[in-house]
């Protein structure tokens, strides 16, 4: 089981990153769970220009780090997220990535088990929260599970137990939900559903060979373009 952690704060010994620690050494616990931190500060991530040759080629123009992070989390079985909470909202560097990693359209993030992380000292870390649950939804991820920490700045998110407690208690959800292979909840299906079936796909087809590159993802991602499941077939499953 392949579990990238992604740490999109500067601070690589800031309270997002003693909280990430903490997911590493709790899964690393489990034999089968293989872990890759990653630093968003340590890689070359540029700024998007709105070109779309991504969408048309299936690989960016720009000759930087995102492609091949964006493989390797293609390749992961979950992915963890993690970001301090920035003017109501997720790093700089973090929305840089998104921006340009090839999550939404491409759907990146398909079958994978997620989890967001935020951390905030005054106010609005739900804003940021609810940031990465609609990047990893509307991605194509199969689970979500969030953990939003308030605490002073510069403070030692660890030496509250409560926090640690609730950091244990989402590590081994994760892994529990990997290792049955979780099917999603009926919220994160029919969301997705609705999103992907009424948003993006009529948007790509309708783009024809200029989105050919977001086709050849869907190929590799298992998702054939010409069938849709209908959303009575998902409330079914749930029924």
């Amino acid at each position: 089981m392949k579990i990238i952690i992604i740490n999109a704060s500067p601070r690589k010994n800031g309270a997002t990153a003693k909280i990430l620690n903490e997911f590493a050494t709790n899964l690393s616990n489990y034999k089968n769970a293989e872990i890759e931190n990653v630093f968003l500060s340590d890689l070359r991530i540029n700024f998007c220009v709105g070109c779309c040759q991504c969408y048309k080629t299936g690989v960016c123009y720009i000759d930087d780090d995102v492609d091949i992070l964006s493989e390797r989390i293609g390749k992961a079985d979950a992915v963890i997220f993690g970001t301090p909470t920035y003017v109501s909202g997720v790093s700089g560097q973090l929305k840089t990535f998104i921006d340009r990693g090839h999550f939404v359209i491409e759907q990146l993030l398909k079958n994978k088990y997620t989890v967001g992380v935020v951390t905030y000292e005054n106010a609005d870390g739900g804003s940021a929260l609810k940031t990465l649950k609609k990047l990893c939804v509307f991605s194509g991820a199969r689970r979500f599970i969030s953990l939003s920490v308030k605490l002073p700045f510069n403070s030692n998110p660890l030496e509250n137990p409560k926090v640690k407690t609730k950091i244990k208690s989402r590590s081994n959800k994760l892994y529990n939900f990997m290792r049955r292979k979780k099917s999603p909840d009926p919220i994160t299906a029919l969301t997705h559903f609705f999103v992907f079936n009424f948003g993006i796909k009529p948007f790509v087809l309708k783009k024809g060979e200029q989105y050919a590159g977001v086709k050849k993802h869907w190929e590799a991602q298992g998702i054939n373009k010409n069938t849709e499941r209908k959303s009575d077939d998902i409330r079914n499953e749930w029924s």
